[in-house]
């Protein structure tokens, strides 16, 4: 099942950004805007179009400080209306100071899941009208589509991401509650490729109580099998060389 996932989440990224590629051709729908200060209220003014479904994804905001938060009262308005919402935050945007207390009393939280996936800060609305917005070459760049073809790429990407990411409260609880250094040493050592054994010998550890702690970290990141364990810590940047 998860390698199914992982082809369908890759035949789906190289759909998007075969569209994508196609932004600037002829023929092509996608209107370009330029992003100006009021971003984050244009994204709101959109928002109030959603009659059954939408999808925010934000990897980068392309200015400083918590804009697109100011759509809070307005995201719980649509939950609290029946409206099905998923919020996709990027690790590095979750994991700002400001706004991981905001998101921790936030009452949409369950709608919200982290990737260390690279994606666009993308906003699908109903599946008719999705924008699209980054920083290109330093400059605040911007389009809108509607074109069938490339909404369903956009659409595909950004909800298969958000089903197979993290849950918010999962992400927050990991990074407030580190792990310690020799389950992060075996978890490098698993990504490694090494045996049971020798990274028992390395870690002086015997191979049970290695096992042993494999068996708890699955267990404390929620996965059921050892890829699994290897796709959640590469996730959630555990196989960095530090922890932080």
């Amino acid at each position: 099942m998860t390698t199914e996932v992982a082809e369908l989440l890759l035949r789906s990224r190289e759909l998007l950004d075969s569209a994508l590629s196609k932004l600037d051709g002829p023929g092509v729908d996608p209107a370009p805007v330029t992003p100006q200060r009021d971003w984050g209220a244009i994204l709101q003014r959109r928002l109030d179009q959603v009659r059954e479904e939408v999808v925010i994804a934000i990897s980068e905001p392309i200015s400083v400080g918590l804009e697109y938060l100011a759509a809070e009262a307005q995201i719980r308005e649509l939950v609290d209306a029946g409206i099905r919402v998923q919020i996709l935050l990027s690790a590095r945007y979750a994991d700002d100071r400001e706004l991981a207390a905001r998101l921790r009393v936030c009452t949409f939280a369950d709608r919200i899941r982290v990737t260390d996936n690279d994606f666009h800060n993308t906003m699908v609305l109903d599946r008719r009208i999705a924008v699209l917005w980054a920083r290109v070459n330093g400059q605040p760049q911007a389009h809108v589509a509607s074109e069938y073809t490339l909404m369903g790429a956009i659409y595909q990407f950004a909800t298969q991401t958000w089903e197979t990411a993290l849950p918010l409260c999962d992400h927050l609880a990991l990074r407030h509650r580190e792990l310690d250094d020799t389950t992060l040493a075996v978890l490098r050592l698993l990504n490694d490729g090494v045996t049971d054994e020798v990274a028992a010998r390395r870690l002086s550890v015997s191979t049970r109580t290695y096992r042993r702690c494999i068996a708890e970290v699955m267990t404390r990141l929620g996965v059921a099998t050892r890829f699994q364990l290897g796709a959640r810590a590469a996730e959630l940047g555990l196989l960095r060389s530090s922890s932080g």
